[in-house]
């Protein structure tokens, strides 16, 4: 890591990458370092580097102000040719997920709902899909008495970009498919799972 980046705990891994938590000067950051696993799979399957494709896609959703407060901010991002490790360098979030929000809360907030679809909405109307919104994906964090969404995962392949199959990549480029459906759907199951808490 560079000399300015003090790496002080060890978070946890995802289903890409391990997690870090890290000092950025007076900011409380975290390093996602991706599993070789991932990174070659992007390189091979999708011709990407993955740290590359999840800042950019970070990068591009903070841009949008309408939706910035519930997008964690990237910071920088470290390439398999970098001589770092290879990683991207994020704004540390802390919160309960949004699948524990509910079950402690007993239902789905409705202004934590309304910032998802506010957030869908923004993506999707700038190109932006498949943004991995379940709920165990998904942060919530009280800032001012206020429950704000917060998004920091951004390395899923949307399928409209990479289509698991021929069938899919045929019906999304037919437009029978919205490209944001995953992300509706995923906002549907956050509702359903807010009724059945009750």
């Amino acid at each position: 890591m560079p000399a300015d980046i003090q790496i002080t705990g060890y978070l946890g891994s995802g289903a890409r990458a391990h997690v870090f938590q890290a000092r950025l000067g007076k900011d409380s950051v975290i390093a996602k370092v991706y599993r070789e696993s991932s990174v070659q799979k992007y390189r091979h399957k999708y011709g990407t580097d993955i740290a590359e494709f999840e800042y950019l896609r970070n990068q591009t959703l903070y841009a949008l102000t309408s939706i910035r407060k519930h997008i964690a901010r990237p910071y920088r991002v470290y390439p398999e040719s970098s001589k770092y490790t290879h990683c991207m360098i994020q704004e540390y979030v802390s919160g309960r997920t949004l699948k524990d929000l509910i079950i402690q809360m007993g239902h789905l907030p409705r202004e934590v709902l309304d910032a998802g679809y506010q957030v869908v909405q923004q993506a999707e109307a700038h190109g932006m899909h498949d943004l991995d919104i379940s709920s165990r994906n998904t942060i919530i964090v009280e800032q001012d008495g206020e429950l704000v969404l917060k998004l920091y995962d951004f390395n899923l392949m949307p399928q409209h970009l990479h289509a698991p199959n021929p069938f899919l990549w045929l019906v999304l480029r037919l437009g029978l498919r919205g490209r944001s459906h995953r992300d509706y759907r995923n906002l549907r199951k956050w509702e359903k799972r807010g009724q059945d808490a009750r």
